[in-house]
């Protein structure tokens, strides 16, 4: 099996995490693929052309990075990752919410690129930033549903922080946010997280 991925992915963090929090690593194989360079086989795999991509021996291609989660966790793992979303709505609600962050730091992200070029909406800038503080808020005042067990909502919420810290250092999600803060600073000491942290 093969995960497409690139280290700066915080969607793809998520499902190399869950990969070595199973001790998946001699099954699948980590492939470097930037979306931009358009590896054919890459693209023959994912035609959305985004990364993580998971391809099986069989040459079905999964995608995207909730359902690969899921299968990694629960054909290849032990399912332990997943409980608590299939059990509480809120935990899945909390794992949504993250996701939902993820895609505005994505966006906010393009909208710092399109400003190199002279394109940046501030109207969309101002819309992004505003949904950021407000989601981790949110997240702050709902941290009571995070498993105490690592989840894949916990893992979500640490692959949507770690991207702040990589793209929009100038975000202080820390500030006034000290629960979802301390359960991260317990989770970023685990190997996996560790060993696939984001960067350039």
């Amino acid at each position: 099996m093969k995960l497409y991925y690139t280290h700066a992915s915080p969607f793809a963090r998520s499902a190399r995490i869950v990969l070595r929090e199973h001790g998946l690593e001699a099954k699948v194989s980590e492939v470097i693929s930037h979306p931009f360079d358009n590896a054919e086989d890459f693209i023959r795999a994912n035609p959305l052309g985004k990364v993580p991509c998971l391809v099986l021996d069989s040459g079905q291609a999964i995608m995207d990075s909730e359902v690969i989660c899921s299968f990694l966790d629960r054909e290849l793992g032990d399912g332990r990752l997943s409980r608590a979303l299939e059990a509480d709505w809120g935990v899945r609600t909390f794992y949504s919410v993250c996701s939902g962050l993820l895609d505005s730091l994505v966006l906010l992200r393009l909208e710092k690129v399109r400003e190199k070029e002279g394109l940046r909406s501030e109207f969309w800038w101002q819309r992004y930033q505003a949904a950021i503080v407000r989601t981790l808020d949110y997240l702050e005042a709902h941290a009571g549903a995070l498993p105490s067990a690592l989840s894949l909502a916990g893992i979500n919420l640490a692959c949507a922080l770690g991207y702040i810290e990589l793209r929009h250092a100038e975000v202080d999600w820390r500030q006034g946010r000290s629960t979802i803060a301390q359960h991260i600073d317990h989770l970023e000491k685990r190997e996996s997280l560790v060993a696939t942290r984001l960067r350039d």
